[in-house]
C-alpha cells in the first residue's frame, strides 16, 4: 500500500505520521466489523424480497486506487466503477414461503441489480479486479453465473442496467476508455476573462477550465449502449456520447436516453449541467432528438429554472409516449404570469407536434403517474414558501382534487410523498390498488414526536391505512396493491422487516431480522427546554451503560450540534426527534462516546431565527450562544450531567458552529470539529442558507468566521478533515488554515488529515484511527480515567 498514512499534526511542537497498517488492534475494530446495513427491494410480482448487505466501511486499499477529480466528480483512472457508488457484499433472497438463500459472487462486490419483469431472474453488475461485468442469477436453479466478460461502465448515472419486456434482454453501458494514463498538467498559462465569464456562483473546485480537463472528462464518461441476452450474446445499440441515464418505453421498442451536453460548462460542476435527450429505436438503432436541450443551471433565483426540457419520462399508461416540462416564463418565476410551466407529450414516431397535457400556476416540482392514468402533481412557490399537491387523472384533467397546500417548511403539515416504484425497464410508476387508491407515506412529525403513517387517496375519499403504534418505531418502506412492508424497531429491539397484509393490514409475517446486537442499556431521553428568549428547544440525552441513579454520580458529556436557519419562530420549535430508534454503531456519529462512559446530548436544537425582517445570520453568534447556554442549563437540571466537564463536537456546518462556540464562550472544556469551514471569506458567494455574498454582508461574514477569532479559542480543539473533500465550501484548506492559526496563537490543537477521504469518512483504517484519536482527546481533556 502506498501513502497509507494519516498525517497528524499536533501543537506540542511535533509533526508525525502514523502508519495505519502498524496500529495495534483496538476495540473499535470489532465494532466496525460488526456493523451492517440492509437495503430492501421487492420483486415485480411482490412475492419475493431482496436484501442488499452493504459494505459500509471498505478498506483503505479500495479508496486508495488512483482517482481524479473533474467537474465535481471523482473517477478511478484504472477502473470503470465510480467512487460514489455503494457496494454490496451479498444479497439475501427471501421467497414467498420466507425461505432464504444467499446470492454472493465468489470474488468481487455487487454494484447494481435489476429484477426481470417476470421475477424469475436477477441481473447483477459485479466488480472485481478493476472490471465490472454482467451476471445473472436464476432463482429456480439457484445458479449465479457471468453472462459476458464485457467491461461495463458505472462512472456516471443513477442505475446502470435495464431489462426489456421479453425477459431475455438486458441493456447496459460498455466502457469505451477502460483505463486512462495519469493526467499530464498543461504547460500553457490558464487565462480567465470577464469578457467570457459574466456570472460567478459558489466556490467550486476541479472545474473543467481547460481543454485537457474537458477531454479527460469526456474520455472517462464516454460509453456505448449494448444489449446482452441471457445467453450472453451482445448487440451494439449505437454510440451516443456521455450517456447519463436510460429508460425503456412500456412497449419495449424505444429507449429514452439522457446524456451530457456536448459543450461542458467551465463554470459549474456536473450536477448543474443541462441534459440532451435522444430516443433510440431498438429495432432500427436509429435515434432522434425531438426535445429542446436543457440548459446549464447557473446562478438562478430560488424557484427559477434553466430553459429546456425538464422531468422527461415515459407515460406508463401509453405504449411509447414521452412527457416533459418547459418553463413558460423563461425560467424566471418573478414574472407576473398566470402560468409558469407547461407539461407536454409526444408519441411515436416522435416527429409530430407536441401536445399540451396541462399547465401549472406555480413552479412545477414533480408529477407521478400510475398505469391507469391517475397522477399526482406537485407545485411550489418560493415567494410565500407554499407547496401544492393535487390528485389528477389523465382522462379528465379538468377534475383536480387538492390534497395539500402548506408552508413547505412546516413539517407538522407534511402529508409525505406519493409512493411509486421503479419497473424493470427503469420507469417510475405510481402504485395503485384495484380500487384506484394511491398511497402517501409520511413521517408523521408532530408535537408529540414522530409517528409514521400511510394514507390512501382516490377521487372521493381519503383513508388512514397504517399508523405506527406503541413504543415501537414502525416506518413504512414499501407498498404493493395488497401488502405493506414496514421496518419495525425500538431502542432495545433491532430492526425487523415485516409484511402486513389483509384489508386492515393486521396480518404480519417477518421477512428478515437484523442481527445487530444492542449496545446501550439506557433508553434515550427527550429533553424539552427553553432558551432565554422563550424559544422552545429539545434534544436527546443518551447515558452510558455504567450510569446508575445515585445522586452523587454525574457524568461528563459531549454535545453533537448542527445549527439550522429559520425565518419563522414557530417552525423553528417543531419537534422532529424520534427517540424509539434502535441505535446501531455509527463511527461517524457521537454515540461512540458512550463506550467511553461519556454521556451524549445528541442534536440539541440550534435554531438561528431571523429577526425584524432581517436574515438569520445577522444574529448568528448571539443566537448560537443562547442555544448552547440553554442546552447546558437543561443538562444541569437533569442532575445526571457534570456541566463542568462538557465537550462540543460537530460535522460540516456543525464543525463551524463548534469553533465559534469555543471562540465566544467558556462553556466547554474541549472541542472536535470534522470537515468544517472556518473562514467565510473563502466561501464569498454564499454558504449553507446564506444567500448574500461577502460584499453584500461583509461585516456578517467576518463576524461569524472563527478563523478570525482563533486567538480567543482557549480550549483544546481536535480538527479532522478528508484530504479529498470536494464538498462546496469545506475544502481541506479550511482545516489546515484553522490549525495553523491556532498554532500561531499558541493554542492547543491537533489536526488529522485522512488520506483518500471525502466529506464523510469511509475507510475502516481511517475510521479506526479517528475513533482512537477522538476517544483519547476527550479522555485527556475531560480528565476521564
Amino acid at each position: 500500500m502506498n501513502n497509507l498514512s494519516v498525517l497528524i499534526l499536533c501543537f506540542y511542537i511535533s509533526v508525525f505520521s502514523v502508519n495505519l497498517s502498524a496500529i495495534e488492534p483496538h476495540n473499535w475494530n470489532k465494532l466496525l466489523d460488526s456493523s451492517n446495513e440492509q437495503y430492501l427491494v421487492l420483486s415485480p410480482d411482490d412475492e419475493q424480497t431482496l436484501l442488499f448487505h452493504q459494505v459500509n466501511y471498505p478498506s483503505i486499499e479500495t479508496l486508495s486506487e488512483g482517482r481524479e477529480a473533474l467537474g465535481g466528480l471523482e473517477f478511478y483512472s484504472q477502473n470503470t466503477n465510480s467512487p460514489k457508488n455503494e457496494i454490496y457484499s451479498h444479497l439475501t433472497l427471501v421467497n414467498a414461503n420466507n425461505e432464504q438463500s444467499i446470492i454472493k459472487p465468489k470474488l468481487g462486490v455487487i454494484l447494481d441489480f435489476n429484477w426481470s419483469p417476470n421475477s424469475k431472474l436477477i441481473a447483477l453488475l459485479v466488480h472485481y479486479n478493476h472490471k465490472t461485468t454482467l451476471w445473472l442469477y436464476d432463482i429456480q436453479l439457484q445458479i449465479l453465473q457471468e453472462l459476458n466478460n464485457k467491461n461495463l461502465s458505472t462512472r456516471i448515472g443513477g442505475r446502470h442496467l435495464r431489462w426489456l419486456p421479453d425477459n431475455k434482454t438486458i441493456l447496459v453501458k460498455q466502457a469505451i476508455n477502460q483505463f486512462l494514463p495519469p493526467l499530464k498538467n498543461s504547460l500553457k498559462p490558464k487565462i480567465e476573462s470577464t469578457e467570457l465569464q459574466k456570472i460567478q456562483g459558489r466556490t467550486y473546485t476541479h472545474l473543467l477550465n481547460d481543454k485537457i480537463k474537458q477531454q479527460r472528462f469526456k474520455s472517462f464518461t464516454d460509453s456505448e449502449l449494448i444489449s446482452i441476452n441471457i445467453k450472453g450474446k451482445v448487440k451494439t445499440l449505437g454510440h451516443i456520447s456521455m450517456v447519463d441515464d436510460f429508460y425503456v418505453s412500456p412497449n419495449g421498442q424505444y429507449l429514452l436516453i439522457s446524456s451530457l451536453p456536448a459543450k461542458l460548462s467551465t463554470l459549474v460542476p456536473y450536477k448543474k449541467w443541462g441534459r440532451h435527450y435522444n430516443i433510440l429505436n431498438l429495432t432500427t438503432n436509429i435515434s432522434s432528438s425531438p426535445l429542446p436541450q436543457l440548459k446549464d443551471k447557473y446562478k438562478l433565483k430560488k424557484d427559477s429554472v434553466p430553459i429546456g426540457s425538464r422531468s422527461v419520462q415515459w407515460l406508463p399508461f401509453e405504449s411509447a409516449t414521452i412527457s416533459w416540462v418547459e418553463a413558460v416564463d423563461g425560467g424566471d418565476m418573478t414574472k407576473d404570469l398566470a402560468i409558469h410551466d407547461n407539461i407536454y407529450k409526444l408519441s411515436f414516431p416522435f416527429n409530430g407536434q407536441k401536445d399540451l397535457i396541462l399547465s401549472t400556476k406555480w413552479r412545477y416540482y414533480d408529477i407521478y403517474w400510475s398505469k391507469s392514468g391517475t397522477g399526482v402533481l406537485q407545485q411550489w412557490r418560493y415567494k410565500d414558501k407554499q407547496a401544492l399537491t393535487q390528485l389528477i387523472h389523465y382522462s379528465d384533467l379538468n377534475s383536480v382534487k387538492t390534497l395539500s397546500q402548506r408552508d413547505y417548511r412546516d413539517k407538522y403539515q407534511d402529508i409525505g410523498d406519493p409512493y411509486s416504484d421503479r419497473t424493470s425497464m427503469g420507469n417510475r410508476v405510481l402504485v395503485e390498488d384495484e380500487l384506484s387508491n394511491i398511497f402517501f407515506m409520511s413521517l408523521g412529525q408532530s408535537k408529540t414526536g414522530v409517528t409514521p403513517y400511510v394514507d390512501s387517496y382516490n377521487k372521493t375519499e381519503q383513508n388512514r391505512v397504517f399508523t405506527s403504534k406503541g413504543s415501537y418505531l414502525e416506518v413504512p418502506i414499501k407498498i404493493t396493491p395488497n401488502a405493506l412492508i414496514i421496518k419495525k424497531e425500538a431502542p432495545d429491539n433491532p430492526p425487523q422487516y415485516i409484511r402486513l397484509t389483509g384489508k386492515q393490514k393486521k396480518y404480519a409475517s417477518v421477512i428478515y431480522t437484523d442481527n445487530s446486537q444492542m449496545q446501550f442499556r439506557h433508553k434515550p431521553e427527550l429533553i424539552n427546554y427553553q432558551r432565554d428568549d422563550g424559544l422552545n428547544l429539545q434534544g436527546t440525552l443518551h447515558l452510558p451503560n455504567s450510569y446508575n441513579s445515585k445522586p452523587d454520580k454525574k457524568y461528563p458529556a459531549v454535545l453533537w450540534i448542527y445549527p439550522k436557519a429559520f425565518k419563522n419562530k414557530k417552525l423553528s420549535e417543531q419537534n422532529t426527534i424520534a427517540t424509539n430508534q434502535f441505535r446501531k454503531f455509527n463511527p461517524n456519529g457521537p454515540l461512540v462516546f458512550l463506550h467511553d462512559n461519556i454521556a451524549v446530548f445528541e442534536s440539541p436544537s440550534m435554531p438561528i431565527v431571523a429577526e425584524n425582517n432581517g436574515q438569520p445570520n445577522d444574529q448568528f453568534i448571539e443566537q448560537l450562544i443562547m442555544n448552547a447556554q440553554a442546552a447546558v442549563i437543561a443538562l444541569e437540571k437533569t442532575g445526571k450531567i457534570d456541566v463542568q466537564h462538557l465537550a462540543i463536537m460537530g460535522h460540516s456546518y456543525g464543525a463551524f458552529a463548534v469553533t465559534n462556540l469555543l471562540a465566544h464562550t467558556d462553556l466547554f472544556k474541549a472541542g472536535i470539529a470534522k470537515s468544517g469551514a472556518y473562514n467565510r471569506t473563502l466561501t464569498p458567494f454564499g454558504f449553507q442558507g446564506e444567500k448574500r455574498n461577502l460584499w453584500q454582508a461583509k461585516k456578517n461574514y467576518l463576524d461569524i468566521s472563527p478563523f478570525l477569532f482563533a486567538d480567543k479559542i482557549n480550549e483544546p480543539l481536535l480538527l479532522v478533515h478528508g484530504e479529498n473533500d470536494l464538498n462546496t465550501g469545506t475544502y481541506p484548506i479550511q482545516s489546515k488554515r484553522m490549525y495553523q492559526a491556532l498554532v500561531a496563537n499558541n493554542k492547543t490543537a491537533k489536526l488529522i488529515m485522512l488520506p483518500f477521504e471525502g466529506h464523510n469518512y469511509k475507510a475502516k483504517e481511517n475510521l479506526n484511527q479517528v475513533l482512537i484519536q477522538q476517544s483519547n482527546w476527550l479522555k485527556q481533556w475531560l480528565k476521564i480515567n
